[in-house]
């Protein structure tokens, strides 16, 4: 008894002497914040509102790591002033460090050097290929003066990026050597540290201990249009669906969802690229366009065979001719986690139940298997989208032959249906692999709506369709402030591989949301704000069909009505704007890939430069109606792009509207 007794005294010192309340905030506005972590078992605690509006909650914890997220408004979200993640259980994490109270507390000048990582991952060790690596050294947030690259390799570039509790300094570095041998030198106060002290890291280019990412340099900057086939243009009567809607409305969900038929085609597409060609378009996403019953094209019931109602291989042939000639790239959806229930595999198992051949193809629940969700698993439930089992050898074999026949037309990539549904392995060893063989210099993109990092890891991919993006530009356009959106779009820009920024996929809307006119009430203004940004921001804008003319729409199926090829119905103020903007990114290398830089934030004023040796260009914008002062002087003569008046400085921006600068 006395045993128990002791043992229970000292659980309890140890939680006094080691333990700590650490506080934990959410700044945004929620109608209600739940916070769960290993430290609540999981379970959603309720959070505490403040008069000011800021959510917080006090735990008594004992040091070390824990994980947690937070519930806003019924919708898990991670920690955005957290940096550090870590993915468990299927789900990506924010990691809360809690130390004793006697930990060091840095102080640059101090001669005290505390933590620093140079860990094998890719945060830290970057190959991009044979001869060119970033190279990363991590330390606490004020603790030293400098850190400098030591090794055979030139140093094109060095950056320093800094976090809520750390430092990044980063090094992109091209060597003629096979081996990178290197160090770093921390300097603090009277102190210089070599980093490590009395041997160099090696890094073997034939024997890399990271995979390379190595993101096809046309993707960098490039203007895609993402084209729904059905809904794009009628080039071809003879293929269309027996019941064809009257393409010009009257429009009902019924008639826009996935039975109602327009008659859109790959013909229609041919006819229209003097169009794309003259709006400045150098890509196409297209939606899927293999034999499906429905009008949305996500139920395959045939890969192998363009969709009937679309036209046929030499149609598809006579497209991808025609686009090459043009210059113009062609990146198709690749849909994996499931097939259509019209698919040869599963109408075998339909047939012959037990017998079929074909049941490791799918996740069968129960038997007799019938077209439903209790039979088999499916996507989101839907009985007509059973999920696919990619890791047998019957699937992998299928989808090899798929991909090997279409890459064989010369097609440039490919976009991921629901990536983050299917097993990272299959991307990374053997979908990334498989497509990258037949042409690295293909692009491979995936559809997740969060942060990515993870699926550049091994690679699983080149890019990701960029909703992060979205979400931060539309915030910002609704009237948001500037720092969040410089916040939320730095939480990507410092956290992605560098060479992967100038490809990412930035668009503010797709077939899975509503209209970006629509999700900003009509207001062009806000409209232009938001396509000035995404025309001149890192990354490759992405064009959804439409948009361009003031196509509007709400969430599915209302953002996919039929282009109106009847200028009638254009908002021509809206088409030259974008034509505008798309030429000038065109002419700009400093808008394809330059270096990003803001310049100035204040209330909904944001001002920021891309630039490159020889090209800059400065955009200012500001999302809120009153007008911002922002008295700021420019080094150079600058031409407004708008007017082609000379500007010497920034006395002030109007209210909901964007400027924009051209150093001469």
């Amino acid at each position: 008894m006395k045993k128990h007794i002791l043992i229970i005294v000292i659980i309890v010192l140890s939680i006094m002497l080691f333990s700590r309340n650490v506080t934990i905030y959410y700044t945004q506005a929620a109608s209600s914040v739940y916070i769960l972590g290993d430290f609540t078992d999981f379970k959603p605690v309720s959070m505490d509102k403040s008069n000011t509006g800021i959510w917080k909650k006090v735990f008594n914890l004992n040091e070390g790591k824990y994980k947690y997220l937070f519930l806003v408004d019924n919708e898990k979200i991670l920690d955005y002033k957290n940096p550090n993640t870590i993915y468990y259980n299927g789900e990506l994490y924010s990691v809360l460090t809690v130390e004793s109270e006697e930990t060091y507390i840095p102080s640059i000048n101090d001669g005290i050097i505390g933590v620093v990582k140079h860990n094998v991952e890719r945060k830290f060790i970057n190959p991009v290929k044979p001869g060119e690596i970033y190279l990363s050294l991590e330390v606490q947030k004020n603790d030293v003066q400098d850190v400098i690259f030591i090794g055979n390799g030139k140093m094109l570039k060095k950056e320093k990026l800094i976090y809520d509790n750390s430092e990044m300094y980063r090094f992109h570095i091209f060597t003629p050597s096979n081996i990178l041998k290197y160090k770093f030198l921390i300097k603090d106060g009277k102190i210089s540290l070599e980093y490590p002290e009395n041997y160099y890291f090696e890094f073997d280019f034939d024997k890399p201990i990271i995979k390379y990412l190595n993101v096809p340099e046309w993707s960098k900057g490039r203007i895609y249009y993402q084209i729904f086939p059905e809904r794009f243009r009628n080039g071809d009567k003879n293929n269309d669906p027996k019941y064809t809607n009257n393409w010009y409305g009257p429009y009902t969900s019924s008639s826009l969802g996935s039975n109602g038929f327009y008659g859109g085609d790959l013909e229609g597409v041919i006819k229209s690229i003097d169009y794309l060609k003259d709006l400045g378009i150098e890509a196409i996403y297209f939606n899927p366009i293999f034999e499906s019953v429905s009008s949305h094209k996500y139920d395959t019931k045939d890969y192998l065979k363009i969709d009937p109602h679309f036209g046929d291989e030499k149609t598809f042939e006579k497209l991808i001719n025609e686009l090459k000639e043009n210059n113009i790239k062609i990146v198709l959806d690749g849909v994996f986690n499931h097939s259509g229930d019209e698919f040869f595999a599963m109408q075998d198992i339909f047939r012959n139940q037990k017998n079929s051949k074909y049941l490791n193809w799918y996740f069968i629940k129960k038997f007799p298997v019938t077209k439903s969700a209790d039979s088999y698993l499916s996507w989101w439930g839907y009985a007509d989208l059973p999920k696919l089992n990619v890791d047998y050898y019957g699937v992998k074999a299928y989808i090899s032959s798929v991909i090997g026949k279409w890459m064989e037309y010369g097609i440039d990539g490919w976009r991921l249906d629901a990536a983050d549904q299917v097993k990272e392995s299959f991307w990374e060893k053997f979908f990334y692999p498989l497509v990258k063989g037949i042409n690295n210099k293909a692009i491979i993109s995936g559809e997740y709506w969060k942060d990515s990092t993870r699926f550049f890891e091994y690679p699983a991919f080149d890019t990701v369709m960029n909703y992060l993006f979205r979400d931060a530009t539309l915030g910002y356009a609704k009237g948001g402030s500037a720092s969040n959106f410089v916040r939320n779009t730095n939480s990507y820009l410092e956290k992605y591989p560098p060479q992967v920024l100038n490809s990412l996929w930035n668009m503010l809307d797709s077939h899975d949301t509503s209209r970006v006119l629509t999700e900003l009430n009509g207001d062009i203004n806000k409209l232009k704000i938001a396509v000035g940004i995404q025309m001149t921001f890192v990354g490759a804008p992405v064009i959804y069909y439409g948009d361009e003319i003031g196509l509007d729409g709400g969430k599915d199926p209302w953002c996919r009505k039929p282009f109106p090829w009847d200028k009638e119905f254009w908002n021509m103020d809206i088409y030259n704007y974008y034509k505008k903007m798309i030429k000038l990114r065109k002419e700009h290398e400093a808008l394809r890939y330059g270096e990003y830089e803001v310049l100035k934030t204040k209330l909904g004023a944001l001002v920021y430069k891309r630039y490159t040796d020889t090209d800059e260009v400065i955009v200012i914008t500001n999302s809120r109606k009153i007008p911002v002062k922002l008295n700021m002087k420019l080094n150079g003569k600058y031409i407004d792009f708008f007017t082609g008046n000379e500007v010497n400085s920034i006395d002030k921006i109007s209210g909901l509207s964007i400027q924009i600068l051209i150093r001469q």
